[in-house]
């Protein structure tokens, strides 16, 4: 089984009370969950301490914005089917997927996250969703959250950060090394 990622940039926005709880029973009945097994928790930074509270889907009905009370605010299954962080930055609200199976099921995850929340992408991304999607194998996925666990204990770096670099590193590393072979080729 493969995992496939994807980070994306959406407008801010507010939702309308009792959209996210709408949200989570249209995510677990497209996982096929039960609602009891999607997991929901809500991170909240304060004196620059992450904290992180698991909720309800009855917690979810007042919630309206994320950043002003939560910095963040993430969807798991027990599973492990899908995990979604959505977070704000000042510019935008960033949602990484994190979903266990093909690209097909993780656009269809990513296109009921867009439709029930009524999102907005920023403009400067490609509307082609195929080329944005990393598609890792589940081992190497579980080994990189382990390294991350063990090495990042001090950093305020989150996984989908660290995942993001070393993901970029290695991307540019087989440019380079295409580059290189494509000269090597034309010298000889």
């Amino acid at each position: 089984m493969k995992v496939a990622f994807l980070k994306r940039l959406y407008e801010n926005r507010i939702f309308s009370q009792g959209q996210l709880t709408q949200f989570a029973y249209s995510l677990a009945e497209f996982g096929n969950l039960p609602i009891t097994d999607l997991g929901i928790i809500m991170h909240q930074k304060s004196a620059g301490v992450e904290t992180s509270t698991r909720c309800t889907v009855s917690d979810l009905i007042n919630i309206c914005e994320i950043g002003k009370t939560m910095s963040c605010l993430a969807f798991h299954s027990s599973l492990n089917i899908i995990k979604l962080r959505f977070q704000l930055n000042p510019q935008a609200m960033t949602i990484t997927y994190n979903i266990k199976g093909d690209i097909e099921n993780a656009q269809q995850i990513v296109f009921l996250t867009e439709n029930n929340l009524g999102l907005t992408r920023f403009s400067e991304q490609t509307p082609n969703s195929q080329r944005e999607f990393f598609e890792i194998e589940e081992s190497l996925f579980d080994l990189m959250q382990q390294v991350y666990e063990r090495e990042t204990k001090s950093s305020d770096e989150s996984f989908d950060e660290y995942f993001n670099q070393v993901i970029k590193m290695r991307c540019q590393e087989r440019i380079d090394d295409l580059k290189n072979s494509s000269l090597e080729t034309k010298r000889g």
